[in-house]
């Protein structure tokens, strides 16, 4: 499984489209079986867009998560979850309390924000592959 360590290499992924950034997501979350947050004293972080729905940001990797951990999230770390979880709790929970997905926010704050159930289905195709 493939680990991203330098500094180079993630403000390389960091400056992907949201669209790349996005199935790079799918693919390593389904090969690592886990997704990363940030948690802090308070629990997860979210954060609301411009419609002012409330999001969950997700990360492939410790390294990316551990990289917005700044300002408002400066107490906050990477908080693995197992892949099963997320998409059998976490998902459709947050679909039934009309949360969004933040899918691999970037140092920029661009991100893809998605309904969690159409991430579920996304990710269901590639485990399904496997």
């Amino acid at each position: 499984m493939k680990t991203f360590r330098s500094t180079d290499e993630i403000t390389a992924i960091f400056e992907l489209s949201t669209t790349q950034r996005y199935e790079l997501f799918i693919t390593e979350v389904a090969k690592k079986t886990q997704v990363w947050t940030l948690k802090g004293e308070d629990g997860f972080v979210s954060f609301c867009d411009d419609e002012g729905h409330s999001c969950f940001p997700f990360w492939p990797a410790p390294e990316f998560a551990k990289a917005l951990a700044n300002e408002d999230w400066a107490d906050c770390q990477p908080e693995p979850l197992p892949l099963a979880v997320f998409m059998e709790r976490w998902l459709p929970g947050m679909a039934n309390d009309d949360r969004l997905v933040a899918v691999f926010p970037a140092l920029d704050g661009s991100c893809m924000v998605t309904d969690p159930l159409s991430l579920r289905d996304d990710l269901m195709a590639i485990v399904q592959k496997k």
